[in-house]
């Protein structure tokens, strides 16, 4: 931005927005986001292709949080897909399968045989832990599909899940900050934290991934549409809110029953929505059985 004939630079925009995320690892340097996925899956990638059809900064560009997703093919033979997912809910791992699934099979046309479908690799980054994780220490979890009672025995190596949570790594960084892949969350979290300036030091990779975020920071759609993002999200917090201090005013069941669903809608865990609406999470569930 120019001002009275001086140029004025903008603040950088945070890599956790949906749409920075997909701007920066899909319109950015390829090798930026090869080095990302080299680090998460510890596979050297020859080739990387980007699908890079999808024209996320416009105008009219509407806010599906944690839909935003970037998608690779790596070394001609394996589909990469990565999520940025900021806002937890119930379903949240049944709709990582489904995602899996909808890219592991749209390789395969009708007519075609069994040896068309390629390996998989979905890689999920959580801004904040589920339920699911809060016993397991480590950051960055890898998931296959193996024998109950033969743990090293995998039934393929076409299915493989990477999930991550930000919140967990910005800890355990502390404890090892070599860790590249805690690296890279560090710098999806703040990239102007001071402690990013040291990795940029050791780590070029990430060194040229904030050189291309400031770049990007530049561009006046993509600042409208992030904004948008973060206004969306805002609105729906600010719904849940609302909600939350309606039924604690209203406090009778009708209330509650329209409250319930209202926060289901917009995909509050039923653990918080229990707890907004002082329900246990076996009525919440029963309430929202009704409409099925």
């Amino acid at each position: 931005m120019i001002h009275n004939g001086i140029n004025i630079k903008k603040s950088t925009l945070m890599p956790k927005n949906d749409v920075v995320f997909q701007t920066l690892f899909t319109r950015g340097a390829d090798n930026i986001t090869k080095a990302l996925i080299e680090d998460i899956i510890k596979t050297k990638i020859n080739k990387i292709d980007l699908d890079k059809s999808k024209d996320l900064v416009n105008d009219n560009i509407q806010s599906k949080n944690g839909r935003l997703d970037v998608r690779a093919e790596l070394n001609g033979n394996i589909d990469c897909d990565i999520e940025m997912q900021l806002v937890p809910h119930d379903k949240m791992v049944e709709r990582f399968l489904y995602y899996w699934a909808k890219m592991y099979t749209a390789n395969i046309k009708q007519g075609e045989g069994y040896n068309t479908l390629k390996k998989a690799i979905s890689i999920i980054i959580l801004d904040t832990e589920i339920p699911l994780f809060e016993k397991i220490p480590k950051a960055h979890t890898e998931w296959r599909i193996t024998e109950r009672n033969n743990e090293k025995v995998i039934l393929t190596d076409y299915f493989e899940m990477h999930i991550i949570v930000i919140s967990k790594a910005i800890k355990e960084y502390e404890k090892n900050k070599d860790d590249e892949v805690l690296q890279w969350m560090m710098f999806l979290n703040n990239p102007e934290n001071s402690e990013v300036s040291e990795i940029m030091k050791v780590n070029n990779d990430i060194k040229e991934a904030k050189v291309e975020l400031d770049k990007i920071s530049q561009d006046e759609r993509l600042r409208r549409a992030a904004l948008n993002e973060e206004i969306a999200m805002r609105d729906d917090y600010q719904r849940m809110y609302d909600a939350t201090q309606k039924c604690k005013t209203e406090g009778k069941a009708e209330a509650k029953h329209e409250i319930v669903k209202k926060m289901a809608s917009m995909e509050m865990p039923i653990k918080k929505i229990a707890e907004a609406v002082e329900l246990s999470e076996e009525e919440v569930k029963k309430i929202l059985a009704e409409d099925k």
